[in-house]
């Protein structure tokens, strides 16, 4: 009856439909029990696979999602088949624990095998359970949400109360305050990991049901507020509280300090239609039509912005492989961009031809490999050329000579390459792997080529990557330069997960491309979730061994056998597979820091749900309608904007036939590379980390020295070594002659066993210096005044390519306004403490600027000279 009211009649008569449909099935069950197929008539047998399946597939066109996954329910349950299972268990079972056994005794253990011995050890082993219980007075667990339930009950055994001592985590007695965990179940997008949100949510209650707090972090310190704005307004709608599936949404606040956008900041929503009126997309032709629009966007619309860089941005994926005709848009447009993780590295154009390259020196004749690499930067022919070259029969590079023959534009250089080819090919089979690979490098000009690539630093950080992987696997007995070539080419068809070289991570030159799952934790100035046309997917099918953790229930299946628990893990999973969708999107949203563009095409069809499908739920205004300005969801309107498909730009190609060498100018290049050499020089010479004590030397230096240094150096130096370690701890509230007593303990914590014959001196210096100071004015300020923070470190960038570090040793509040001090044990005099401060206004402005930087504050700064108890302003 609910059902039927949520539907208007002209939709009632298929809900009726389908309940009757469900109703015959269910009668079904009632009347058989619960049948194996071979216990049907084929009448029924028919009518289930036939007639009731082609509804099925029919309701699943339609918005009835929820009846039209009731109907397979009820198909399934009448494959229900416990006797082929267990019939089945017990084949396989003795094979299972043979091979168990075999991987235990050769060492062989997965993470994951690791995981489940760490949970046997702490369930099964009592007195270990209770000695790391005692060992580990605090238990704290970051990114809980993304956790596994194996995880779970290790961190609740560890954290059960001494002398407690239960057999299942539901029993467990928690230590009150022992167990800290930091987690956001909005962000639970790991399912595939076996992060199980069910089991966040009891374990919550079962902390909170033994006296523990729950605290909501609602700042945000990453995004601008016209960013969270509509990202809150949509996932109040989108994240419907269900228990044990998905949490509410929290709405979140912008941090009341965070810098200016360097774009202007918010969501916007673009949608890419057919170029002609009476044109439809398809899914493929919408994210064709899309990625060449986002190309130019980004090329004309926001780097051309002289403070944006490509690093900037990141289009965020749910899967790579939807990644593919984005990436061609870029390449076409000449925008590098940087593919970080998963699958991508062996398919990486110069990893591709590097194994081509080692291909052909091992096996001369392949000339697929030769075809490879003739047409990659090395060889740079046409496929006109490579044609040309074939039919004069020059496809063998050990035949290099018969070039001289051959009338053709390209045959010198042809043949340059065949020479270069055929030596390697005699002086690698006697070298190891690694200098084999070494050797390639140095003859051929790979990695000057890789430089000169779209992909620049990034594509010779690959090649450099396979270098590396190569010396890893050198000392492997009879790994030579063939069997390693053999490993690529597997892994090449295998597209085994590896990232590329780490190096793009850190590059603002590339545009970052990725998963959401990948950017988990990152932030971006821009963020673009590209395709939202393209749909879910179909549902996948049942796994062949699944498992419940709540409820401890095991489910197996296999063709259209199955057992009653596996339906009902599958039925849990489903529900959370849609829920984990949507909090996928709400982490890809909210890693944007300025500007997050929501794009996609305009599609008559996708296999399910879309996120376009889910924004015309919840907002007001057609999606994909030119005059729809703006999409309102809550109180927040997201620019809306619609764009036909533009021509697609075609890549930019070598002109052939024209002299290369009239296109050079060879004295520009002369003097592009000598200044390169000496911008190459100063960037050498300057170091990377500096200090406000370095950067203040060269200005001291011109400051005449006026006074005479009235003790020794070592033993002023140690002194001013202890003065520091005693003011780091000191309460100016308390009386100064406290100071002197606790001379002794800073001492023994200084001096080392060098040092020990200077500790009289010493302590009568540091004795002297503290007596002046502790009845001067600067002492009594100190006194009076809020201290803030004492050795504050800080680390900060300075000028273009250097990194500042220093310690500040007090900030203070004085009369409302925010001081910076520094304490100075150098010997002179007051009247001479004005000219002697000058040697420090360079670490003065280093220090106010890191403070301002952090406390968005503007503090003043002086030096305290302790021996003479002046202060002095800079």
């Amino acid at each position: 009856n609910q059902l039927m009211n949520a539907y208007d009649r002209p939709k009632r008569r298929k809900v009726e439909h389908m309940l009757a449909a469900t109703g015959s099935v269910m009668r079904l069950v009632a009347e058989k029990g619960l049948p194996g197929r071979q216990d049907l008539t084929s009448s029924e047998r028919e009518w289930l696979d036939k007639d009731l399946g082609n509804a099925v597939s029919e309701w699943e066109k339609s918005d009835f999602k929820e009846a039209a996954a009731l109907i397979r329910t009820a198909q399934q349950l009448l494959s229900v088949d416990h006797a082929f299972l267990n019939e089945l268990l017990t084949l396989l079972l003795p094979l299972v624990r043979n091979i168990r056994e075999t991987f235990s005794r050769q060492g062989w253990l997965s993470f994951d095998g690791l995981l489940a011995r760490a949970r046997t050890l702490l369930f099964e082993h009592p007195s270990v359970r209770e000695r790391i219980k005692r060992d580990y007075r605090a238990v704290l667990v970051d990114e809980f949400q993304d956790t596994d339930p194996v995880q779970y009950e290790i961190i609740l055994a560890v954290s059960e109360r001494q002398g407690s001592r239960a057999d299942v985590w539901h029993d467990m007695l928690l230590e009150p305050g022992k167990l800290f965990i930091v987690g956001d179940p909005k962000q639970s997008i790991y399912a595939f990991r076996r992060a199980d949100i069910e089991a966040f949510d009891r374990v919550m209650e079962k902390i909170t049901a033994g006296g523990g707090m729950a605290q909501t972090l609602t700042t945000n310190f990453r995004s601008d507020a016209a960013v969270l704005e509509p990202v809150n307004e949509i996932f109040d709608r989108l994240f419907e509280r269900r228990p044990l599936v998905q949490p509410a949404n929290v709405r979140l606040e912008a941090h009341p300090q965070r810098c200016a956008a360097s774009i202007e900041p918010g969501v916007r929503l673009s949608v890419t239609t057919p170029d002609g009126e009476e044109e439809t997309f398809d899914a493929a032709g919408a994210t064709r039509g899309e990625s060449e629009v986002l190309a130019r966007w980004l090329t004309d619309e926001v780097l051309s912005r002289p403070a944006m860089k490509p690093g900037h941005v990141a289009l965020l994926f749910r899967k790579l492989t939807q990644a593919d005709a984005y990436l061609d848009a870029l390449r076409r447009h000449d925008l590098p961009y940087v593919i970080e993780g998963e699958k991508h590295f062996y398919r990486r154009q110069e990893v591709l031809d590097l194994v081509n390259l080692m291909r052909v020196l091992e096996h001369p004749h392949d000339e697929v490999a030769l075809t490879g690499l003739l047409r990659s930067p090395l060889g740079g022919l046409t496929d006109r050329e490579l044609y040309e070259l074939k039919q004069a029969g020059h496809f063998n590079y050990l035949r290099a000579a018969r070039l001289e023959g051959w009338l053709h534009a390209r045959a010198a250089a042809v043949r340059r390459l065949y020479e270069h080819l055929a030596w390697l090919h005699r002086m690698i089979p006697v070298l190891p792997l690694t200098e084999a690979i070494e050797l390639m490098f140095d003859r051929l000009p790979i990695l000057d080529l890789a430089a000169a690539s779209l992909h620049g630093e990034q594509a010779v950080a690959n090649l450099m990557k396979v270098k590396q992987m190569a010396a890893s696997l050198a000392d492997r007995p009879h790994m030579t330069l063939s069997g390693f070539v053999e490993l690529m080419i597997a892994r090449l068809e295998e597209q085994p997960d590896e990232s590329e070289s780490p190096l793009a991570e850190e590059s603002l030159e590339a545009v970052h491309v990725l998963t959401i799952h990948k950017a988990k934790g990152l932030e971006f100035p821009i963020v673009v979730l590209p395709g939202l046309h393209q749909g879910s997917g179909r549902e996948r099918g049942v796994s062949h061994v699944s498992y419940d953790w709540s409820s401890g229930t095991y489910g197996l299946s296999l063709d259209r056998h199955w057992s009653l628990g596996s339906l009902m893990v599958h039925h849990k999973l489903r529900l959370r597979e849609e829920a984990e969708r949507r909090r996928v999107l709400y982490v890809g949203m909210t890693r944007a820091k300025d500007l997050l563009l929501l794009s996609g095409g305009s599609t008559t069809r996708s296999v399910g749900e879309t996120v376009f499908d889910l924004l015309r739920n919840i907002g007001t205004g057609e999606i994909g309608t030119a005059s729809t300005e703006a999409l309102k969801v809550g109180g927040s309107a997201i620019p809306h904007r619609v764009i036909r498909a533009p021509e697609r730009k075609r890549p930019s190609r070598r002109m052939d036939g024209a002299d290369s060498t009239a296109l050079i100018d060879h004295e520009k290049v002369a003097e592009l590379w000598k200044i390169r050499t000496a911008r190459w020089a100063e960037i050498r010479q300057t170091p990377h980390h500096v200090t406000p004590t370095t950067l203040g030397q060269s200005a001291a230096s011109v400051i005449r020295e006026t006074t005479q240094v009235r003790q020794d150096a070592e033993i002023g130096r140690l002194a001013g070594v202890v003065a520091h370690r005693l003011l780091e701890r000191w309460d100016f509230s308390q009386d100064p002659s406290g100071l002197y007593t606790q001379v002794a303990s800073a001492l023994q914590a200084v001096l080392g066993p060098d040092d020990q014959s200077h500790a009289g001196t010493v302590a009568e210096s540091v004795n002297d210096l503290l007596a002046t100071f502790s009845r001067s004015e600067a002492y009594a300020r100190l006194r009076s005044s809020r201290i803030l923070g004492r050795e504050v470190p800080f680390i900060m960038p300075w000028g273009d390519r250097q990194v500042m570090e220093g310690v500040i040793d007090i900030i203070y509040q004085f009369d409302g306004e925010l001081w910076i001090a520094d304490y100075k044990t150098d010997a002179v005099l007051a009247d001479e403490a004005v000219l002697h401060a000058e040697r420090y206004r360079v670490q003065s402005q280093v220090y106010k600027a890191a403070v301002k930087q952090s406390l968005r504050s503007e503090p003043r700064f002086h030096c305290l000279f302790l021996r003479c108890a002046a202060a002095v302003e800079l």
